[in-house]
């Protein structure tokens, strides 16, 4: 009996092999007698409709409309009149399917099927190549479709052109950055920037946002936007939309894979700028998926993204990117993994050339110091000099003439130190301040006479150069006379701190006055 049961559910299994195989080969042999192709090297745009459209579509009825564009190109389905039979569940009688074809020539995952009278929107393929097939059964008939293509080249969409200050819009190769008019500054009001995004077929496109300040709000409820279109830009596609800044965003929405290998950036601000916000700066990808101990030609990232779990459905994988973006300064690897930037020449370089840098400042500035003391420190002695000094007579008078005049009439005689051998035999300094002169008081005879007597100063050291005088005045005479007298017991304190100055004569006059004796 279990003999019996296997052989009859092989035979059933093999009457619905042959029921399938029959009606696939129904479908094929009625798209051979209702084929239409439509190629780029003919016209650009065109129409199609179902059979006898205005008039009801015939029964049994299966047409295939095939759309060949460009290698980089798309295919562009718009639908201006649709009527088919209506279904109650799901599109299981009359209905058209819509696919795109990839470069193996495997159809991709299939659009669902259109009925009824909900026209089906606005379609662009995501290969050069389309394919809709129609179909109807035995029962109701309607009008039909009516419908327009377009083949659109690489960088279509249906934006307008963009703005002053945006860049190129169409983009290809292994990755770069984009930023917004005017980064780092502010962004200008009533800007519109578009860059499309195309890389090979095989590859994804990874976006890293870098700065992000567009408005002040996480809320995207205003015209200033930052929008992500992950193939080609079609009425029922919802972007990936950012606003606000950048702290505003988790770190799981600070990086992007794109499904496919193409991407469509659309940046757009409004009326004004008040915040003067600086807009956005981001980087892209071409990236190529490989698991753990995948073969990768260019450098492969350390897998710390949580991007291919979440797109691609493995648990461990890590991207491959071209080995030129290494170390280019800009997150390739993702905004959580920075293995491309491990390990740089330049970031060493920059760091050597920081530190040079600072200690060429730091020298420079000790320089100034040093110049600024020395500068200082020359004109205290320079005015120093200049006030205690006392220039020629110009009337050709002796040095101790000069002397005598800057003593008061009345003042008793001073004692004072020459130099003799000094080259600057004519000049005078007061060091009042650097000399304590105690002279002892001459008998009341000598104290009340008409001719006063000075003491010579004793010597600084033992300076051969300085002779010890006593210099009497006469009175009656027009001239000074110096007679040289005995050394008094007067006991004086010298100042050797500045022996530089080689004073010519010192006089112990403070304030004006001469020192009264102890």
């Amino acid at each position: 009996m279990t003999s019996g049961l296997r052989a009859l559910i092989f035979v059933t299994m093999v009457t619905d092999m042959v029921s399938c195989q029959d009606f696939i080969e129904s479908v094929v042999d009625s798209c051979a007698g209702c084929e239409h192709k439509y190629t780029f090297r003919g016209s650009r745009t065109g129409i199609f409709t179902s059979p006898g459209f205005p008039d009801n579509y015939p029964e049994r009825t299966t047409c295939c409309y095939f759309f060949h564009a460009k290698d980089e190109g798309r295919v562009r389905i718009e639908f201006d009149y649709f009527e088919l039979e209506k279904s109650e569940n799901g599109c299981n009688y009359d209905y058209i399917e819509i696919s795109s074809i990839n470069i193996r020539g495997f159809k991709e995952q299939p659009r669902a099927k259109y009925c009824g009278k909900t026209t089906p929107p606005l379609y662009i393929s995501t290969q050069s190549k389309l394919e809709i097939i129609f179909h109807s059964d035995v029962t109701t008939n309607a009008k039909g479709f009516l419908g327009h293509y377009e083949f659109i080249d690489k960088n279509w969409h249906p934006f307008p052109p963009s703005t002053i200050g945006c860049g190129q819009g169409y983009l290809t190769g292994s990755g770069g950055d984009i930023r917004s008019p005017g980064f780092p500054g502010p962004y200008p009001a009533e800007a519109g920037c578009t860059w499309v995004l195309q890389v090979l077929p095989m590859q994804r496109i990874l976006v890293t946002i870098i700065a992000l300040q567009i408005t002040n709000s996480a809320k995207c409820q205003d015209t200033n936007l930052l929008m992500l279109f992950d193939g080609h830009v079609t009425p029922e596609l919802d972007p990936v939309t950012y606003c606000g800044q950048l702290d505003q965003e988790p770190v799981e929405r600070r990086e992007y894979l794109s499904i496919g290998d193409r991407l469509v950036i659309r940046f757009q601000s409004g009326m004004n700028n008040l915040g003067r916000l600086t807009g956005f700066h981001l980087s892209w990808t071409a990236v190529t998926i490989h698991t753990y101990g995948g073969l990768c030609t260019g450098f492969q990232c350390a897998g710390n993204s949580g991007l291919c779990a979440r797109n691609i459905a493995h648990e461990q994988c890590r991207f491959c990117i071209d080995a030129s973006l290494k170390c280019n300064e800009l997150p390739n690897c993702g905004a959580r993994d920075e293995s491309d930037e491990h390990k740089c020449l330049n970031h060493i370089f920059r760091y050597v050339g920081y530190i040079g840098a600072g200690a060429a400042v730091a020298l420079i500035i000790i320089i100034v110091i040093i110049v600024v003391c020395c500068c200082r420190r020359w004109r205290r002695r320079r005015h120093n000099r200049m006030r205690y000094h006392v220039p020629k007579n110009q009337s050709g008078l002796s040095a101790q003439s000069v002397t005598r005049s800057l003593l008061p009439a009345t003042s008793p005689s001073v004692p004072v130190r020459t130099l003799d051998r000094s080259p600057r035999t004519s000049s005078i300094m007061y060091t009042t301040s650097f000399t304590d002169c105690r002279l002892q008081s001459l008998n009341d005879d000598n104290a009340i006479s008409n001719h006063s007597s000075t003491k010579a100063l004793h010597t600084f050291g033992n300076s051969k150069s300085l002779n010890h005088v006593n210099m009497e005045t006469d009175g009656d005479s027009d001239s000074d006379v110096f007679h040289p007298v005995a050394e008094s017991s007067a006991t004086y304190k010298g100042h050797q701190k500045r022996p530089s100055y080689h004073m010519m004569r010192e006089l112990c006059y403070q304030d004006g006055n001469v020192l009264p004796d102890i």
